[in-house]
């Protein structure tokens, strides 16, 4: 399905789904400077991790046409019956990192998981940092592909005219031989 088929049912909740990942990474960031120094990147992505979680749990349940599931530790969120959403923490080409369970393999690579529609894409929300992973760049969806660099990456931004949040297309374009 095409980049435009499968962001048109996200696109009401791209105020809610950009503010989402800002404010885990916000929220984190404010830790006192002594915490954040101990922190390696895997414990920085797992703190900011859980102030999305809790953020996305405040904001996409009170809205029409959103279920949140939870599957053996999978946390995402039903929209419509037409996508299945999570967040994570990404790389400029819209990659995240999971620990390889056959249910994250299986929600990267699209396949059907007991308790989700099965026609629905399986997209990844998330936020992409600078290299020092203190500044963030922007929040981003794509869809993922197993082990393979993702379908597509749209980050979303601000239409600077109206002010409204909007999509762009950010897929890194492959290299000829």
């Amino acid at each position: 399905m095409p980049m435009t088929d499968d962001l048109v049912v996200l696109e009401p909740l791209f105020e809610h789904l950009d503010a989402i990942p800002r404010h885990g990474f916000r929220v984190y960031r404010g830790y006192p400077a002594e915490i954040l120094i101990e922190h390696d990147p895997r414990a920085a992505a797992n703190c900011t991790y859980a102030h999305m979680l809790a953020e996305a749990d405040r904001r996409l349940p009170g809205i029409k046409g959103i279920t949140p599931i939870e599957m053996n530790g999978l946390k995402v969120w039903n929209v419509e019956d037409k996508a299945v959403i999570r967040f994570k923490r990404m790389d400029e080409d819209g990659r995240s990192r999971n620990y390889p369970t056959r249910q994250a393999k299986a929600f990267d690579a699209g396949r059907e998981l007991p308790g989700l529609p099965p026609p629905a894409v399986r997209l990844t929300i998330g936020y992409w940092l600078d290299p020092t992973q203190t500044e963030y760049y922007r929040t981003q969806i794509a869809k993922p592909r197993g082990r393979l660099l993702p379908e597509w990456c749209a980050a979303i931004v601000t239409d600077p005219k109206s002010g409204r949040k909007q999509w762009v297309d950010v897929t890194r374009q492959a290299r000829l031989p």
